[in-house]
């Protein structure tokens, strides 16, 4: 099998990205400071970018910057500067989340090619198919996307890029549906400050404990030739906060798997560098299978043994693999994964006393830790010195410059003109003197032009005129007159920019002032469910409610199977024909639909929660899209304030317990409290107790639901 997949690593650093460049991937995706959806990560400077595009360019290699939180109105300018930083800089593609910037960058830079974040939570062909109509190039799929279902998506819309987690964490929250952070923290994972609550323990009311809703890791190595065959076009390696080792490693595992090579070192030290228990989650299953660790919710790295005997300050194992000094183990005493326990490794002596550094595969050593196992203990091996990479400096690496055309001629023998583009640059008065080499200042100015010292910009082409032929002019003056053209190349590039951002930006104007009625503003009267904020599968009509005179029916996010479900809602309005009708609009899988439902006289729509309006470009796009038909939008929840220069349309919720979590997965099946065959998708109720605080998980249809409780 041919390797032409794309293997897509996480670079969280410089040393990061070089490690996947030598491990084998072919592209990273980063962040910068700002609008990055880790922002816990060490993420890149300017700098730093600028020299690892130099070394992509020179190995071939992709990068693609993720912008991909939720952008308030008030920093949508900065947002839009950082994009003109990437797109100057050469960035291959921008991840994005937010449709308003994302519409924004389409007008400013047309050929900046856009991949859709799993943020944006697609999952099916309809949302796939309208994102590709607004211009994406590649969407990066939810990672509870099936396989069949991939296979779908592309066969349905081939034109689209598919880009697929195949490697590490996975949320409990269904991608792009998670509150939890944001709500009760007040560290949005919208905002890339995720404080990962699923990773916490809980309390069931009976007493029982556990992670309840911390997922173990994905691992699709055995199934790469599946999602080549189905149509994926890039392998998604996970980890922004993950250490250098670890990319190098796995990076190097999914290669060897494309090549079909050797793969079992690479697959023992990327677990060494980082691992859970592994699982397929719902690559044959929209439910998920094996998805809940329950247990130990942290890095688990390889089992090398159990402990045989425990002395007085050390024990007795017989390693699988290599062990030294100072590598960091992990051990559960009495093997209770509410017990753990991580140390270093002090001393190692063979049976027969001998002092060693290193213990080689299949050695029986003791081992001198700080903290000691029981007999019976398994131990695993969770950091290795011998996998420690050297550490690469990125002012190593020439930054990268854009290269300009440049038009050179020479006025009255006193000036030299330059034009580049609709920039013309005369320089002051200079002396010429006659030469016999025809050829001699175009050599030496495209020389200096080209070594542009400290500007962004140099030049790769020059056009000269007749009237440069047979002349000398002194180099130092050459070099002043390089400086002078580049710093005011900059500032022209500069307000050129600006002029054109602030047109594009001051051609969306706030529509006047309409009159959304007060009455829904409370959410919580459309929720069909007294729980559930959403229209189930299968759920009776009678459970829709009247509020403002319309039927509402808030459509579900989450559709496991779309186009039944989207039927099911398309019955519903040609029954009502006779009734006013509002929809709520909750997935980029539900604006098709609703295109085609703008003939229905009798049918409205309104913005739900969960499509994240926090910007009125957003709230336009939705508008533009929907015209008059579109009622009012609900603003971006997690955000306490409002913004009144935003949109009268975009409203507030008041007195809604938002869903924390929305997930694709059952708890109670996950974790064991019920089977399928016991439950038959009815819906069940549990309080869970966490650091003092109380939530309510509902659990419908296989899907589930975590709310605060009041």
């Amino acid at each position: 099998m041919t390797s032409e997949v794309e293997i897509l690593a996480p670079a969280g650093g410089f040393e990061a990205a070089v490690a996947a460049f030598e491990g084998g991937a072919d592209a990273v995706y980063l962040g910068l400071s700002d609008f990055s959806a880790r922002k816990a990560a060490k993420n890149f400077s300017k700098e730093e970018f600028l020299s690892l595009k130099t070394l992509a360019m020179r190995q071939g290699k992709k990068i693609f910057a993720a912008l991909n939180t939720v952008i308030k109105e008030s920093e949508i300018e900065s947002a839009l500067d950082t994009a003109r930083f990437l797109y100057d800089a050469g960035v291959d593609a921008v991840i994005l989340q937010d449709t308003g910037f994302a519409m924004l960058l389409k007008k400013l830079f047309p050929d900046l090619p856009l991949h859709a974040s799993t943020q944006m939570a697609v999952h099916t062909v309809e949302g796939v198919r309208f994102l590709k109509s607004l211009g994406f190039s590649r969407v990066v799929l939810s990672r509870e996307v099936p396989l069949d279902l991939i296979a779908k998506i592309k066969k349905e819309v081939p034109e689209m890029e598919l880009e697929v987690f195949v490697h590490g964490a996975l949320c409990y929250s269904f991608s792009g549906l998670c509150l939890a952070s944001g709500m009760v923290l007040g560290r949005s994972g919208n905002r890339g400050m995720c404080a990962q609550l699923c990773r916490s323990y809980y309390e069931t009311e009976d007493g029982r404990k556990g992670c309840f809703f911390s997922c173990n890791d994905l691992e699709y190595k055995d199934f790469v030739r599946h999602l080549k065959f189905a149509g994926v076009d890039s392998f998604k390696i996970e980890g922004r906060m993950k250490s250098p080792e670890y990319v190098f490693h796995t990076s190097a595992l999914y290669r060897a798997m494309l090549e079909r090579s050797d793969y079992f070192d690479s697959l023992k030290n990327s677990r060494i560098c980082f691992a859970r228990k592994a699982t397929t989650a719902y690559l044959k299953n929209f439910s998920g299978v094996n998805l809940i660790c329950g247990g130990y919710p942290g890095h688990r790295g390889v089992k090398i043994g159990v402990c045989e005997k425990k002395l007085k300050d050390r024990f007795l194992i017989k390693t699988k693999y290599s062990l030294g000094i100072r590598d960091g183990l992990l051990f559960f005493r009495n093997n209770d994964e509410s017990k753990p326990f991580n140390c270093s490794v002090e001393e190692i002596s063979s049976t027969s006393g001998k002092n060693l550094k290193i213990a080689g595969d299949s050695s029986r050593i003791y081992v001198k830790t700080a903290e000691l196992p029981e007999t019976g203990d398994e131990i695993y091996l969770v950091s290795s010195r011998l996998l420690e990479r050297k550490k690469v400096n990125s002012a190593s690496f020439p930054q990268w410059k854009k290269a300009v055309q440049l038009d050179v001629s020479i006025k009255n023998g006193r000036f030299i003109l330059i034009n580049c583009g609709s920039f013309s640059y005369e320089s002051e008065e200079i002396a010429t003197e006659k030469s016999e080499n025809r050829n001699g200042f175009k050599d030496k100015f495209a020389e200096i032009m080209k070594n542009s010292a400290d500007s962004f910009y140099f030049s790769e082409e020059i056009s000269f005129d007749k009237n440069c032929e047979n002349i000398f002019i002194v180099p130092s003056v050459l070099k002043k007159i390089r400086s002078d053209f580049y710093e005011k190349y900059a500032l022209f590039a500069d307000a050129a920019f600006e002029r054109k951002k602030n047109e594009i930006l001051n051609s969306f104007s706030v529509p006047e002032e309409s009159e959304v009625p007060e009455i829904f503003r409370k959410r919580a009267l459309m929720n069909p469910d007294s729980d559930i904020p959403f229209l189930m599968p299968g759920d009776s009509e009678s459970s829709l409610k009247t509020v403002g005179g319309f039927l509402t029916v808030p459509l579900l996010p989450l559709m496991k199977e779309s186009e039944k479900y989207l039927a099911e809602i398309d019955e519903i309005i040609n029954k009502n024909s006779d009734k006013k009708i509002l929809a709520g609009l909750s997935n980029f899988g539900h604006l098709n639909f609703a295109l085609k439902h703008l003939k229905d006289e009798n049918v409205f729509f309104f913005i739900d929660f969960s499509l994240y309006i926090a910007n009125r470009f957003s709230y336009s796009f939705f508008k533009n899209l929907l015209g008059g038909k579109l009622l009012f939008g609900y603003f971006w929840i997690e955000e306490k304030e409002e913004f009144p220069e935003i949109s009268s349309e975009v409203i507030g919720i008041s007195d809604f317990n938002p869903p924390l979590f929305i997930s694709a997965g059952c708890f109670e099946r996950s974790n064991g409290f019920k089977k399928c065959s016991e439950c038959g998708g009815m819906k069940s109720v549990k309080v869970l107790k966490n650091c003092g605080r109380k939530f309510k998980v509902v659990s419908k249809n296989c899907v589930t639901f975590m709310f605060a409780e009041n």
